[in-house]
């Protein structure tokens, strides 16, 4: 039995995982998803980590994602174990999906709207039908903010807002990595409607606790049954995503208290538990401003990296080789 990572090269979770087996002095041999089809992984356990996107384009990421799920499907029948199964991370991928699950088995979660969203006048009915008027609007299959709006109507007043990381161009819809603010109800329009035009779901915007002026939520690695990780993320805006250059804080910095932890660590297990197959996630979880109630935002079945991690202890993915080494991983 041999470990195999199989990802993309020259990237950080490769070096650092590959960094931390070399560490352990345990082999672990690596291939890249534009080779794997020619590795024989049968009686191997393997860790697959993302393939790294190299366009801006937001609809062509939507396809390449598609893509990348099908070639999650294409190992399922390979003869090998895995951290984390094909099926599984595609069952979390899609963010409308993973959130009626965990929603179903009684998980707090962001809530949804149940019904399917395709443009900005279909949203505005929405909102007025369940007289919510602040959303955020976000594609089921893309991650690290890319795509995400955060929207806002005053009705009364005829007035509208909308923070945006992402803008046309061209025809293309370019994830821009940064967040920006508008009230130019022509471009909220238009960006609404490409976004919306991609599959995206459509949640409640709900306000976040706070530290020093910054609005906050957690991202937790939750690995063999424990939280391995927890990260403030902090922003000024209301999309908090480090991708986003926003800024990251120890947890003890917030000094919550413990009946608060045990909360979080709480929904991260009852979540856990309805993708009984996963032995890792990164969960997002707010804490809702004035009651502290944590509610699950989404979960990532590669949602491991976290610098604060890597370039100290790198616990997180020693944990994981030690875990494969014994041969731990789940059956075939």
């Amino acid at each position: 039995m041999g470990i195999w990572l199989v990802g993309k090269r020259q990237t950080k979770r490769t070096d650092y995982f590959l960094k931390a087996a070399e560490q352990l002095h345990i082999p672990v041999s690596f291939a890249d998803w534009n080779e794997v089809d020619q590795v024989d992984l049968a009686g191997e356990v393997v860790k697959l980590d993302p393939p790294s996107y190299q366009t801006t384009d937001l609809f062509e990421m939507n396809d390449r994602i598609r893509e990348y799920m099908d070639a999650l499907r294409g190992l399922e029948n390979r003869g090998c174990r895995f951290l984390n199964p094909p099926g599984g991370i595609c069952r979390v991928l899609d963010k409308r999906a993973c959130k009626e699950e965990l929603a179903r088995h009684g998980v707090p979660v962001t809530e949804m709207f149940s019904e399917q969203i395709g443009n900005a006048a279909e949203l505005s009915d929405a909102m007025e039908r369940h007289r919510c008027y602040a959303v955020f609007v976000k594609p089921v299959f893309c991650s690290g903010a890319a795509g995400v709006m955060a929207y806002r109507m005053n009705p009364g007043r005829e007035r509208e807002a909308a923070y945006a990381s992402c803008r046309l161009e061209g025809g293309e819809l370019i994830n821009t990595k940064t967040l920006y603010r508008t009230e130019d109800s022509g471009e909220i329009r238009r960006l609404l409607d490409a976004v919306l035009s991609l599959g995206a779901v459509v949640e409640r915007w709900y306000p976040k606790s706070a530290f020093r002026g910054k609005s906050y939520d957690l991202r937790v690695v939750w690995q063999f049954g424990k939280a391995a990780f927890m990260v403030v993320r902090q922003s000024r805006g209301p999309v908090t995503n480090l991708h986003l250059n926003n800024a990251a804080l120890e947890v003890e910095r917030l000094s919550l208290p413990e009946n608060t932890l045990s909360e979080i660590k709480g929904v991260c297990l009852a979540a856990m538990s309805v993708f009984p197959e996963l032995a890792m996630a990164g969960i997002d979880i707010l804490l809702e401003k004035g009651s502290m109630r944590p509610r699950i935002i989404e979960i990532n079945g590669q949602g491991d990296l976290m610098y604060q991690d890597i370039f100290c202890e790198n616990r997180i993915y020693q944990e994981q080789v030690r875990y494969l080494a014994a041969g731990k991983a789940l059956p075939e």
